[in-house]
């Protein structure tokens, strides 16, 4: 006796053998492979010098496998760290995983008192508190001082207004880093609830000068040529200059305006 299969019933037995086999890899794969793959290498690539066991307790990948891990939920937890800008995860098969770490840079300074213990608070060119420590060594950034509002908090941020002298400042250091190189310190001086006057003070010369919130290259370049003059013209010691509005205005020490 002769049997003959149609075409049409041995496409569907072949469609039933490779369903079988693909649920068969797939049980295979969620059921006994998967589970077993543990992430054991780590990639990391940093500007931050990361101790291996702070970031194992940063990645917190306890009980995770290589198919259960949560990529962006692991970059989301880096991110909540104040030093750390911006983070990257991927996963690398079978059990690897590769992190980049950005860092906030520190754009400047300032000082806190708690309970009489002085601390060094940072600041990103965002406004973020990166770091609020009583041991920084060796800071050669600008500081800032008088009434700017800040939490001495790490991951905290400053006000708009600050902000938006920390945003210039920040394009100040990219486009012209000497000039940048030559503030010393910078005093906010209250005018008002968002308002302030900034008191700026350069490396070589202890002579103050008054500019406005736009902190650009030019106006920079300008402070800087003024306490040159000032400083080599003068005979008798000068308190402040004053270059917002376009002109040049000092007051000596010992009382009067000058122009």
């Amino acid at each position: 006796m002769i049997r003959r299969w149609k075409s049409g019933r041995r496409f569907a037995v072949l469609s039933i053998a490779v369903l079988l086999a693909v649920l068969l890899v797939e049980s295979l794969w969620i059921f006994i492979l998967s589970p077993r793959l543990v992430i054991k290498k780590i990639f990391l690539e940093s500007d931050i010098e990361i101790p291996d066991a702070q970031l194992l307790e940063m990645l917190d990948l306890d009980g995770k496998s290589w198919t259960s891990l949560n990529e962006k939920d692991v970059q989301t937890r880096l991110e909540t760290y104040p030093i750390i800008r911006e983070a990257r995860v991927s996963r690398v098969f079978p059990d690897g995983l590769r992190v980049y770490i950005f860092r906030r840079q520190p754009l400047a300074v300032a000082l806190s008192a708690d309970s009489g213990i002085s601390h060094i608070v940072i600041f990103d060119e965002e406004g973020y508190v990166i770091q609020a420590d009583s041991k920084i060594n060796d800071i050669d950034l600008p500081i800032f001082s008088g009434a700017v509002p800040y939490e001495p908090t790490p991951g905290s941020q400053v006000p708009e207004t600050v902000r938006q002298v920390l945003s210039r400042l920040s394009r100040l250091r990219m486009d012209e880093s000497e000039l940048f190189d030559l503030i010393s310190e910078i005093e906010f001086i209250s005018q008002g609830e968002d308002d302030y006057d900034l008191k700026m003070y350069m490396n070589h010369i202890p002579i103050p000068v008054l500019v406005d919130m736009n902190l650009n290259p030019q106006s920079i370049r300008q402070a800087f040529i003024v306490i040159d003059v000032l400083a080599l013209t003068n005979s008798g010691p000068i308190e402040t200059a004053d270059i917002r509005g376009g002109h040049v205005v000092y007051q000596p020490t010992a009382g009067g305006d000058g122009e």
